[in-house]
């Protein structure tokens, strides 16, 4: 089957976050965020992160003002990222009186720590969840891997956080970094569903944004695997400097997993800001005349 530049977005077996793709926030950018509802239709979905150093409570605010804006809020919870296990807990409760309904639980970046909790599985296992308004829970998935962690380590981990999940009747979906390889990413995909094929999965892009940005951004991640094949694909001068679009990693994706066996969404890390980002995807999908449900 041959697999057109509508690629992803305009196949009706692919399925993006409520009326369309979902889209990642810092929690000082909620402040401004005021995106048209052609660009981004109201219950979609943004993530809040949860970085160290960053007051919690910007977060719920944040959040807050996310939802009563009609769209789904999906603040972070990073395990390092907390002191001691009454913060998490206390973060939890805020967001539950807000009614803040699904959040990503990650273990987080720190290779130091100062709290008792290192992962999302316990996270996920706590008691705290079970008095929550939190109802739908987001995993880490790594397409290229992580480079402190084996796959073997990753899929036993996921299989765990899956296994809590799913003993709490919390909803569970995959959201994965960005990355650069769309047939990777798509392999990747197509891998989860195989093994899980109800299981809701969320490819990571980088907004529209500079080379140079992509590259620094990538590196700081730890997605160095695929920026070779970002700068292969941005020979020349004016490419350099010039903001790239996602569009070819959509269309490698679809290339590599041409028949979705399970819900497959896109989400978007704007590096070179959300305003800029959501413009180009709204001229996309308009090219594409593409179809979405909220599944």
């Amino acid at each position: 089957m041959t697999v057109t530049s509508e690629a992803i977005a305009d196949r009706p077996s692919t399925r993006a976050a409520g009326p369309g793709m979902s889209i990642e926030l810092a929690p000082e950018q909620a402040r401004s965020f005021a995106p048209e509802a052609s660009q981004f239709p109201l219950g979609s979905r943004v993530f809040l992160t949860h970085l160290t150093g960053k007051p919690e409570a910007m977060q719920v605010e944040a959040a807050l003002r996310i939802r009563e804006m009609g769209y789904v809020a999906v603040p972070h919870f990073g395990a390092r990222n907390f002191k001691t296990e009454k913060d998490y807990v206390d973060l939890v409760a805020a967001h539950s009186r807000n009614g803040i309904t699904e959040a990503l639980f990650l273990g987080g970046n720190p290779a130091l720590f100062p709290g008792p909790m290192s992962e999302a599985a316990q996270l996920l296992a706590h008691p705290v969840l079970g008095n929550s308004t939190i109802r739908t829970a987001f995993v880490a998935g790594y397409p290229e891997g992580h480079p402190a962690i084996t796959d073997a380590e990753i899929t036993d981990a996921l299989w765990r956080k899956l296994e809590i999940c799913d003993a709490r009747s919390i909803d569970a979906r995959v959201v994965s970094q960005f990355a650069f390889d769309g047939a990777a990413m798509g392999a990747w995909a197509c891998r989860l569903h195989e093994q899980y094929p109800e299981l809701p999965v969320h490819v990571g892009l980088a907004g529209v944004t500079s080379l140079a940005k992509l590259i620094k951004f990538a590196m700081m991640c730890g997605v160095g695997a695929s920026v070779a094949a970002l700068k292969r694909s941005a020979s020349g001068i004016f490419n350099v400097i010039a903001d790239r679009n996602p569009a070819d990693v959509i269309e490698a994706i679809a290339s590599s997993y041409p028949e979705p066996k399970g819900p497959l969404h896109l989400h978007f890390f704007p590096f070179g800001g959300w305003d800029k980002t959501l413009a180009w995807y709204s001229e996309y999908q308009a090219a594409r005349r593409p179809r979405f449900d909220a599944r």
